[in-house]
């Protein structure tokens, strides 16, 4: 759900009602505004397949989806991923190896590199491996 900054009064996206003022209607990701009785309205998720509300909703590549798999699904398309290994947790040699054996599906390891102003945490950097490859060729 997303609140947008618009000043002017907005319609239903689903049964075209008024806004009464403008602001009350909330903003569901790939639908639209809503009015508060569609946004209370149950809606299956196409992935999961669970009933979540429609406020607590979004439309994913012409699909309903719950929040969660909407994160997944945006996640998907990210281009660059970065993650962070302590090294109070493990050495470093171990965190080297754990970057590259445990690289996320589709991603290719770019860098591994102390993060920034610490003494202890350690960054990999992943590229889509698609990306990576264009880049490369």
């Amino acid at each position: 759900m997303q609140h947008p900054a618009s000043r002017g009064l907005a319609k239903c996206a689903v049964c075209g009602a008024p806004e009464p003022q403008a602001g009350t209607f909330p903003m569901v990701v790939g639908v639209g505004k809503v009015c508060i009785a569609d946004g209370m309205t149950k809606v299956k998720c196409e992935s999961c397949g669970e009933e979540v509300k429609r406020i607590t909703s979004a439309k994913l590549q012409g699909r309903t989806v719950c929040l969660a798999d909407y994160m997944k699904g945006v996640e998907k398309f990210r281009q660059h991923i970065v993650q962070s290994f302590d090294e109070d947790a493990e050495p470093a040699a171990s965190i080297l190896r754990r970057a590259y054996m445990e690289a996320p599906e589709g991603y290719t390891l770019l860098a591994v590199r102390r993060g920034r102003n610490s003494t202890h945490l350690w960054e990999a950097e992943y590229e889509k491996t698609e990306i990576f490859q264009m880049r490369c060729s």
